[in-house]
């Protein structure tokens, strides 16, 4: 099961290294279907998305747009608590089939939009993508599509792209792990299995990173709607 599950979570860091998101979104269910526990998986996501983050975010530090970055984690921590809050009080099977077709619409929406001109920027969308991206992270794993989907809005090239999502995970994963250590949540087991994996997923994400930044703007655009559009569907489907 340990080789298994680190050949998993390797796949997942090639496409997060090659998409600049994406990790928790194929992990998640693959571990899951493995017989890994859910705090176990909770657990290694974030230590792998912390881990592999980093070094994505060092190497592309001068591409980074840090003002964005901040409004995006400024957004995602009311999100990711108020999350965490009204999980209990919700319906959350209806809530993820809500979700996953508007994010499906969102991705189809804005593929078609490529044809056109670049929208114009409208103020406070980086806070409101971080604020989703919080709040969806604590209800159905999908902290990174939001801010994808406004970092693909905005028509970043995939350097800016990769490297603002590489920062913005970083900030979430640290405070993810942080509020799981406050409330004794973390797992052991998977610190012990995170070791463990750590070098193949490294050299996974960087190969992915390496793949990603030679990619044409439009295919790295179309790679990114395309991971959103399935993760939108997989989670309608699944609730």
């Amino acid at each position: 099961m340990l080789i298994v599950g680190g050949l998993l979570v390797a796949g997942a860091a090639l496409l997060a290294g090659t998409s600049g998101f994406g990790l928790a979104l194929v992990a998640t269910p693959a571990l899951l279907l493995c017989g890994f526990s859910l705090p176990f998986v909770v657990t290694v996501n974030l230590l792998i998305s912390l881990a592999t983050r980093v070094p994505v975010a060092w190497r592309l530090r001068a591409a980074i747009d840090v003002r964005r970055v901040a409004l995006l984690v400024g957004g995602a921590v009311p999100g990711l608590w108020i999350g965490s809050r009204t999980l209990g009080a919700v319906d959350v099977e209806a809530l993820k089939r809500v979700v996953g077709v508007v994010i499906s619409l969102a991705a189809v929406a804005l593929l078609l939009s490529e044809r056109h001109q670049p929208p114009p920027r409208v103020r406070g969308l980086p806070v409101a993508a971080g604020f989703a991206g919080g709040l969806l992270g604590t209800t159905t794993s999908l902290l990174g599509v939001p801010p994808a989907l406004l970092l693909t809005h905005r028509r970043l090239p995939a350097r800016g792209f990769i490297a603002d999502l590489a920062l913005y995970f970083v900030a979430t994963s640290a405070i993810g792990l942080a509020v799981l250590g406050a409330e004794g949540e973390l797992s052991n087991e998977a610190g012990r299995a995170f070791l463990w994996w750590l070098p193949g997923v490294l050299i996974a994400n960087a190969v992915g990173t390496s793949l990603g930044l030679r990619l044409p703007a439009a295919t790295f655009r179309r790679l990114t709607l395309a991971i959103a559009f399935v993760a939108g569907v997989v989670t309608a489907v699944t609730a």
